[in-house]
């Protein structure tokens, strides 16, 4: 038979429960620790919920307080079942967040006018779906934000929902990306390519490639994976190659295998649609990898790749490609005409600025009576034009000084140096 004291304890432990704190009993005889008990009060305090000091009497014992553990309510559902979608997607309590995601899927297959003034009332709640913190959550949010995207089948609707592409694709590279679930990282790698069949392909690749500076090699390998997913799916002609080739050479030299054998992939891929003009970009890295590389681009095919995924303003050739393959006659009349598209290998590079760069000295030192002097010079001049492309400047002076120099080193530098800067 439990004494008063005890009952009253059991009561105000069972409070608390239903009120979702924290309370952990430390000591089981006289007042618990503060760094459980008082932390969870002072929050309370602040919420303006409950103030309570719990206490014990000395007869309660550990196996008294084992008896007590019963599962903690965290509200009733009943009270969370009531509320409007909305409003459960945005539930403290997970499940209450996971039935939103769920209720919020039928009901955009549900909703035939993509100009409902539905879309606008989960139009914040779009990232929402794909940052969400529980896993389990997350999957059906993930699921949610794909059938947002679904509806938006034809050019010019749903145009509030276009203004999302940066905050969701964003929440994927971050949110995403980094999860252990494949299942979840393939969800936020088609959300990224949905984006991009609605004519948001430029903002998505800004995202990617941000996230290709992430410290964690998880996000970088899926940013990368999805880049090269976009790339064979929508061609050359949507994603732009100078930006990605920009960081190839980088994502060669990480320390994680992963990101180099995702890069590798990603250099083989573009290799299909502009051929020889990856080369330049690349004769730095490592010889091996680029060794690497050559024994894989040998292997290619000679025939043009294809675009196999089209914006919602290409209808017009999705429907072509699919009669096509229906057809069976993918090599059709048109296609025998065409070949790999030819890529100005000198555009795709990155100018480098070289004026700057400079030894300070450079000037008096190539004017320098004593031989070496000069040797020194033109030696830091020849390191600087190995680029095929240089920056636009003013590169007067400079060719002037080189001018003045005798001889067949000189002569070499001057036209390298005139070659860079035409």
């Amino acid at each position: 038979m439990k004494s008063e004291a005890q009952r009253d304890t059991i009561k105000r432990y069972r409070c608390s429960r239903q009120l979702a704190f924290p309370v952990t009993p430390v000591t089981l005889l006289g007042t618990p620790a503060a760094g459980s008990i008082g932390n969870a009060a002072r929050d309370a305090g602040r919420r303006n919920l409950l103030k309570f000091k719990l206490t014990f009497s000395p007869g309660f014992s550990a196996r008294n307080y084992r008896s007590l553990k019963t599962p903690a309510i965290m509200g009733d559902d009943s009270e969370w079942m009531k509320l409007p979608i909305d409003q459960k997607c945005e539930h403290k309590v997970w499940k209450a967040r996971l039935n939103g995601y769920e209720e919020a899927m039928k009901l955009f297959q549900k909703i035939v006018d993509e100009k409902s003034p539905e879309w606008s009332k989960y139009l914040g709640l779009v990232k929402k779906f794909v940052t969400e913190s529980n896993a389990v959550a997350q999957l059906k949010g993930l699921e949610g934000c794909a059938g947002v995207h679904r509806k938006c089948t034809r050019r010019g609707k749903c145009r509030c929902f276009l203004m999302t592409t940066g905050e969701v694709v964003s929440g994927v590279v971050n949110k995403v990306f980094n999860q252990p679930k494949a299942r979840a990282k393939e969800l936020g790698s088609d959300i990224c390519l949905m984006y991009i069949e609605i004519e948001k392909g430029e903002a998505v690749q800004e995202e990617l490639l941000k996230g290709l500076d992430n410290k964690n090699p998880k996000i970088v390998v899926a940013c990368v994976e999805t880049l090269r997913r976009a790339l064979s799916e929508f061609g050359s002609k949507i994603m732009s190659l100078k930006p990605i080739i920009k960081v190839l050479p980088k994502l060669f030299e990480s320390r994680e295998k992963a990101v180099r054998d995702e890069a590798k992939l990603l250099a083989v891929e573009i290799f299909r649609w502009i051929r020889d003009a990856l080369r330049p970009p690349l004769q730095n890295i490592n010889p091996v990898q680029l060794k690497e590389l050559e024994e894989e681009w040998v292997k290619m095919p000679l025939s043009a790749p294809k675009q196999t995924r089209f914006l919602r303003s290409q209808q017009d050739l999705k429907a072509k490609f699919e009669q096509q393959q229906a057809s069976g006659d993918a090599e059709g009349e048109e296609g025998e005409d065409e070949v790999v598209p030819q890529v100005d290998a000198y555009e795709l590079l990155e100018a480098i600025e070289i004026l700057a760069k400079l030894p300070k000295d450079f000037y008096d030192k190539i004017e320098a009576k004593k031989w070496q002097e000069r040797k020194e010079a033109l030696e830091a001049v020849e390191i600087l034009v190995k680029n095929p492309k240089l920056e636009a400047g003013d590169y007067g002076d400079l060719v002037r000084a080189l001018k003045k120099v005798n001889g067949v080193a000189s002569s070499y530098l001057n036209l390298t140096t005139s070659q860079g800067i035409k």
